[in-house]
Parts: structure tokens; sequence; C-alpha cells
């Protein structure tokens, strides 16, 4: 996003109606900032009002330009109607009042969305839909959000199901490609007797596969469209046809890379290049891109943290330690500590013990000196019950 969309020239028109600010969420100094606006998405934007700091509108993961042109517009309209009646009268056309009513509860799921209150959001969304009518404007948007709460709230079989009965209606375009890729993700990750699954991938797979063709995608959007797809089509036992696709996924991440702009922009699909590789069962394949991330952005800890991941998959142990070593240096915040659990499970390999106490202990003591809105607590235990299991051998 912030290589693509955010420079992109209307921006300039929004520039004296908001405040732009760029949350790092690692920082121990946003944690008062975090448990008032949880983020667990990144991506993750707000549009919060001047009035009292709520949250008026939420966005997960990447948007065009247009639609955080529209994100924007919303909330600005919001903004002003806020606290005020709808002001509906009996001369309205039924239509109308329906449109009006639509509008409103859009903007209360928005509002419960952006809280973190799912379950609400989701149903409220719900009930914009029905208020809009299959012509409503707004439907897409509505839709695309609904999907993402349903998601985001792991209600994973209405995830599916709604892109199932909504995608189809949907004018293909970055609305259509969100919910029929989220769609497809929500069934990738369901238990794999979940009786729905089957079902819910054959009708969602064809969606995905005329999403990921569109023109005009983010690039971001497009790699995570072949991930799906991947995934789909190992969820369906078709080894040979996950290959096919990841071929065409790592084609389009090289040609991308190469038309990029800037060193943030080639970095940015490194996490893709690295999945792509794997569903290849080609880790090395993607570490000439990492080292070269790592050349031009010296101070980020992501691309040697990618890298130790690959050389652990290739079995080259020690050089995945060294390289775990070097992003362990850089990074810092609660993402900190899935790097001392990658830096751990190399060192398990390599059968370091003493190495690998020493750095489970230090990692202990960085989660507990973490602000609660940044630790999270479930890498937090796995990292103190490894520690007691390594202690009491």
């Amino acid at each position: 996003m912030r290589a693509y969309v955010l420079p992109d020239a209307r921006r300039a028109k929004q520039a004296g109606r908001f405040v732009w600010l760029s949350i790092d969420t690692e920082n121990a100094k946003n944690a008062e900032f975090l448990a008032r606006y949880p983020v667990d998405t990144w991506p993750t934007f707000l549009v919060l009002s001047p009035r009292d700091g709520k949250p008026l509108r939420k966005w997960l993961g990447s948007a065009t330009a247009a639609q955080l042109d529209e994100l924007l517009a919303r909330a600005g309209e919001d903004l002003e109607t806020r606290g005020h009646e709808l002001g509906l009268t009996a001369r309205e056309p039924g239509a109308v009042q329906d449109a009006r009513r639509a509008e409103e509860a859009l903007a209360r799921a928005d509002r419960a969305y952006a809280e973190g209150r799912l379950e609400e959001g989701v149903v409220v969304y719900r009930e914009a839909l029905r208020l809009g009518g299959p012509g409503w404007p707004r439907r897409a948007r509505a839709v695309e959000s609904l999907v993402l709460a349903q998601a985001a709230a792991s209600q994973l079989e209405a995830c599916a199901i709604t892109a199932q009965q909504e995608a189809p209606h949907l004018r293909r375009g970055p609305s259509f490609a969100n919910v029929a890729g989220t769609g497809l993700s929500c069934a990738n990750i369901a238990p794999p007797d979940a009786s729905w699954r089957a079902h819910a991938l054959a009708a969602l797979e064809p969606l995905a596969r005329a999403a990921v063709a569109l023109p005009d995608l983010l690039a971001d959007d497009r790699a995570g469209l072949y991930e799906a797809l991947v995934e789909a089509r190992m969820a369906r036992g078709d080894e040979l046809g996950a290959r096919r696709l990841a071929e065409r996924w790592w084609s389009f991440l090289e040609r991308e890379r190469g038309r990029a702009a800037s060193a943030e922009a080639r970095a940015s699909l490194d996490s893709w290049r690295v999945s792509a590789a794997m569903a290849l069962g080609d880790p090395a394949r993607a570490l000439p891109a990492l080292q070269a991330s790592e050349r031009e952005l010296p101070r980020d800890y992501n691309p040697p943290a990618r890298r130790a991941y690959l050389l652990r998959e290739l079995g080259r142990l020690s050089d995945a330690r060294a390289a775990a070593e070097q992003a362990l240096a850089k990074a810092y915040g609660p993402r900190k500590l899935k790097l001392y659990q990658l830096a751990t499970s190399i060192l398990e390999k390599l059968g370091d013990r003493a190495a690998l106490a020493v750095t489970l202990d230090e990692a202990v003591a960085f989660a507990r000196d973490l602000p609660p809105q940044q630790r999270d607590e479930k890498v937090t235990a796995a990292l103190r019950a490894k520690l007691a299991t390594v202690q009491g051998d």
C-alpha cells in the first residue's frame, strides 16, 4: 500500500480533510493506541472521528486508490450526519427510506467492525444488505465488508456461503475479487472433514480463477488470489494443478519485481515469493530476491527472517541460524516473538541445547517486558512451555 497506493495523486484532494497518521504497531510507545484500537491484520485502515476519537470506518488489508477514496468519502459523510436522526418522512417513497436506512445500517456496521465488535458488525452488514436490496449502489462494498468481517470472526462457513451467494452477482472488479478470494480462503482453512467444504471449494474456485485474470487488481490482491487457488487445488488432491498454478504465480511475482520502481516496492511481495517457492517445493528459488532486499533495505528484519525460514527448510541450518540472528538483532516489538520461535526451531534441529536454553530464556524475558496489548499470549505460552521442557531435561 505504501509503495503503490498511498502515493496516488488522488490523495492530494483529501489533504485538507484528513490528518494522516501511520502507527508502528511494533513500537511499545503505541501500546495505548492499540489498547483502544486493536489491530491484528496488516495493513489496517481506520478513520477516526476528530470529535471523540471513535472509529468511523475500518478496512482490513490492501485497498485500491478508488476504494480508499470511497472509504474516506463515506467516513466524511458519516461524520457530518453522526448524532442526528435519519429524518425520514412519510412523504418519502419507501424505496428512498430503505436506501437511507441501508446507508445508516452500513455506517453502524462499519463502526461496530472498527471497534472490534465483529459479531455485531456481521449482523448489521446483513441488515444493510437486506434494506438496500439487489440494486443498492453500495451493495458490492457492503458484501465485501461482510465477508471480511465473517473471516475475521472465524465464521468460516458463513464466509464461504456469503461469497458463493453474492460474488456471482457483483461487477467484475476489486470487490468481486476480494469476495471470491476471501470466501475461497475461508474454505481452504476450514477443517478437512467439514461437510460444507468440498462444495464451497468447487463453487468458489471458478470465481477466484475469473478474479485472478481481471485487469487493474493490486499486485498484493492478485498474489493472494493465486495463493488461495493453489491451496484449493492442494485441498482437492490435485498436486499437478497446484504446481501449474504456482508456476504462474511465481512468473507473475517476477514480472512485478521487474517493473517495481523502488526497493520498497520490490520487497513488498517478498512474503508471497516465499509462499510460492514453498508451494513449488523449491525454497532456494526465492533466496536471490531476499538477498537483494537485504542489500537494499539493510535495516529491515523481514528479509533475513524470511531467508532464515527458507534456509531451515533447505536443511542449511548453520546459515539459517546466522540469518535468524541477523533478523533478531534488527527486530523489535511483538513480531520479534515469532522470530524467537523461528530461531529456537533452528537450534532444535541443530541439537544445540545450550544455545536453545539461552535463546528461550531471552525470548520469555522479552515477552514479559512487552506491553500487554502487544504480547501474543499463545506464542508466549508456547515459548514458556518449551523453556520448561528444556530446563527439565
